[in-house]
């Protein structure tokens, strides 16, 4: 193997010799990435890593890692083929290999082999079939087995980042934005399968049971130590990968080939154009019902009867949360229908929200004077709203009290008919909701927006019905009849100049008033509004407004806070902390213990973090220090918003079925026993799905991803130092990503279920 690897390091460096420099154009540094990648290989294979491989289960992860992660990669990065061919005689590169290497049959050939379905493919089934015990056994028990598992897996390798690398001359054939897929889905399996080994209760590979123990580790123990290193490694290499490809599609960076004047010459870059993006309204179902403002008027006054029905039961039925329509249907499947919304589209909860229908219904007799006072303006009292639900939530347990629901649920319709009864331009919604900021913050992330169809109607509009609204017999979208009048957006958002969806309650009004039909719920770039410097209708240079940073702030460190609320270790530490605080002095109880954690954990921490983050990041950008807080602030709510909906929807998934025996309990109080009998056993939260988290795992990493690619754009830039500047961002979005893997890994106390 020495003897082997000399002969192809020598082979190598003879030909690319000939190539370096003299205005030739191969860069210098992939004769050192190839030769890197030999060295790596010479101590994967030769060192005492082999050789403890065969006693210790994680170090024989490490050198399959060090084998598919680092040697693969780094081998490709040298672009080897012509160089090693230069390498060679030349009486035998051109006789032997020559007529060789133009048949056409061996190209075709190679077109199948390096095609990126037959790398994704090998790379998957080698990785599954050598770690399939059978086989892996067979490996550590035959040196002849071991040698072609470790060849299979570097090969395997080759193909799957081969279309990654593109070595020169290879020409691309998926896009870069196919590749991201390419390498996510890849991720994917890895973490299922580190996943499965790390969470497996017994060992699979029995021949570590005696190997092991002699070097002071259990067998269970050592495959557990593997499984958590293939998944964090594979990490390591995988994501900034899938970070630079997302960069590299949006031209962001040059590809490696950019300053290799014949790669260039031999690899062009792959362009795609967008034709058009998709419109919800012109999807024949959905877009119909959407389109109906007598469908949403009757849908938001059926959730105000389901809103009564649950006060009702909150105040007057049973105590116990998991047996009270309070305590079960807004905490776990009202939150779980609020991710699936906001995943797959946007604030359609706000569109639906039953507040609106008895505001609008009093809006008949009464009609708000008053404008909202200037000085407030602001997210400020959103944002103490948001930290005081947050801290409430953990250290009075609304989640376990129907009563506390039932009185949030009726304080929440007094203070939109109070306010919005005074005041017009929908000032509740746009000021003061802490649930409605929530829905328009984390929709900044979501696919759709509603925005406009084309710009150049816009351009030529007079009436301007969009914001100003229409009135009876007066033009207006063809889908809404002469004789109603059509408000226009009250949160004050002009279509045209309309940033993203912060302050966008989805409401459609401004669809229904335009007569042009020129507003839809279109697909859009929702991190580039988050990141936009351009000036938005109503809310200003939202990368600029640290109010609205310190919302986005707050709500994204309080989805990790609120989410680690619920892990035994959590809990079991505050419990230990209350203690000692009742020993120090009988004025701190449990309750006021847990605020205090809660608030410092949510605001005092992140308010530390940030601010020392953006001192840095802003010093080596040369920007305003508040300019680099508020655009850090903006880029990490993605991640933020993964962690929300990885949290709600476990909920959802683990304990749907607790409503079930909740409204079977409801019926029969009021004499409708149409249902049956409530099966109690239901109220029990269920087994969690194999397929939940490595979902959840998948999530986070997309969150982290974009976060990234967020940074780079908002923090950072084209220059040099812009890396420096980002990358203090980017070790806070790793720590948040950490920090989530943590979480979703610890035991759960499931809230809102029975225990049998």
């Amino acid at each position: 193997m020495i003897a082997a690897i000399f002969c192809v390091a020598w082979l190598y460096w003879r030909g690319a010799r000939g190539l370096v420099g003299r205005g030739r154009g191969f860069a210098p540094w992939r004769a050192q990435c190839f030769f890197a990648g030999l060295l790596v290989l010479f101590l994967a294979l030769a060192s005492p890593i082999d050789a403890l491989g065969h006693m210790l289960l994680w170090v024989h992860m490490v050198q399959h890692w060090l084998l598919i992660m680092v040697v693969a990669p780094l081998l490709l990065l040298g672009s080897p083929a012509v160089p090693v061919l230069r390498g060679l005689p030349r009486v035998v590169r051109r006789n032997a290999l020559g007529p060789f290497l133009a048949s056409p049959l061996l190209r075709r050939c190679f077109n199948f082999v390096l095609n990126p379905i037959t790398g994704w493919i090998a790379f998957a089934v080698i990785n599954w079939t050598w770690h399939a015990p059978i086989f892996y056994g067979s490996a550590l028990e035959s040196s002849v087995i071991h040698r072609i598992e470790h060849a299979s897996f570097l090969a395997g390798a080759l193909l799957f980042w081969w279309q990654i690398v593109q070595p020169w001359p290879w020409r691309a054939r998926w896009s870069d934005a196919a590749l991201v897929v390419y390498l996510l889905s890849a991720d994917v399996q890895n973490t299922i399968f580190s996943a499965v080994m790390s969470f497996s209760d017994r060992v699979w590979y029995s021949n570590y049971q005696a190997t092991a123990p002699l070097l002071g580790l259990d067998a269970l123990r050592d495959q557990q130590i593997a499984g958590a290193f293939m998944w964090t490694a594979g990490q390591l290499v995988m994501l900034p990968a899938a970070i630079y490809l997302i960069l590299r599609a949006l031209s962001l960076v040059r590809k490696p080939a950019g300053g290799d004047r014949m790669a260039a010459a031999a690899a062009p870059r792959m362009a795609q154009k967008l034709t058009g993006r998709f419109d919800l309204l012109q999807v024949k179902a959905i877009g119909s019902v959407l389109r109906s403002r007598r469908t949403r008027t009757v849908l938001r006054w059926l959730l105000v009867g389901a809103a009564l029905l649950i006060v009702i039961d909150g105040l007057w039925g049973p105590a116990e949360g998991p047996a009270n329509l309070a305590g079960t249907l807004p905490w776990t499947h009202w939150r779980g229908v609020i991710v699936l919304a906001l995943l797959f589209g946007g604030n359609f909860l706000c569109m639906t929200c039953p507040l609106i229908a008895p505001r609008n219904l009093l809006r008949r007799w009464w009609q708000p004077r008053l404008r909202w006072p200037a000085r407030l303006r602001s997210k400020w009292i959103a944002v103490a709203l948001v930290a005081a639900w947050l801290v409430c939530y953990e250290t009075f347990d609304l989640w376990a009290s129907p009563f506390a629901t039932a009185l949030i649920i009726v304080g929440y319709f007094a203070a939109i008919l109070g306010i919005d009864g005074l005041f017009r331009g929908g000032s509740f919604c746009k000021w003061v909701c802490p649930i409605g900021q929530f829905h328009m913050a984390q929709s900044l992330v979501a696919p759709l927006s509603v925005s406009v169809i084309n710009p150049t109607t816009c351009v030529t509009c007079v009436g301007h019905e969009c914001i100003r609204g229409s009135a009876p017999q007066a033009a207006k979208s063809s889908s809404v009849p002469l004789r109603i009048a059509v408000p226009g957006c009250e949160l004050e958002l002009f279509q045209p100049t309309k940033r993203g969806n912060l302050d966008c309650t989805f409401c459609l009004d401004c669809v229904d008033s335009c007569p042009h039909s020129n507003v839809g719920v279109l697909t859009a770039s929702r991190s580039l509004n988050l990141i936009s410097s351009a000036r938005g209708s109503s809310i200003g240079r939202i990368a600029s407004r640290p109010d609205v940073a310190a919302l986005l702030a707050l709500l994204t460190f309080g989805a990790f806070a609120n989410a680690a609320g619920m892990t035994d270790p959590w809990l079991n530490w505050v419990a230990a902390l209350a203690v000692q605080a009742r020993n120090l002095s009988t004025l701190l109880n449990a309750t006021l213990v847990e605020a205090l954690i809660t608030f410092v954990t949510l605001v005092v921490i992140p308010a530390a973090v940030l601010a020392a983050t953006a001192l840095v990041s802003s010093r080596a950008a040369a920007q305003p220090w508040h300019e680099t807080l508020c655009r850090g602030a903006h880029a990490l709510v993605p991640i933020g918003a993964a962690m929300w909906c990885i949290h709600w929807f476990f909920h959802l998934a683990t304990s749907a079925s607790t409503g079930v025996p909740v409204i079977q309990r409801a019926l029969n109080d009021v004499g409708l026993g149409w249902f049956g009998e409530p099966q109690w056993a239901a109220s029990c939260c269920g087994v969690v799905p194999l397929w939940l988290q490595p979902a959840e795992l998948l999530l986070l990493q997309v969150g982290l991803l974009t976060s990234g690619w967020m940074i780079w754009r908002g923090v950072g830039g084209s220059a040099r130092r812009s890396v420096i500047a980002a990358l203090p961002w980017w070790f806070v979005s790793l720590c948040l990503w950490f920090a989530g893997c943590w979480i979703i890994i610890q035991p759960m106390q499931m809230r809102g279920t029975a225990s049998l």
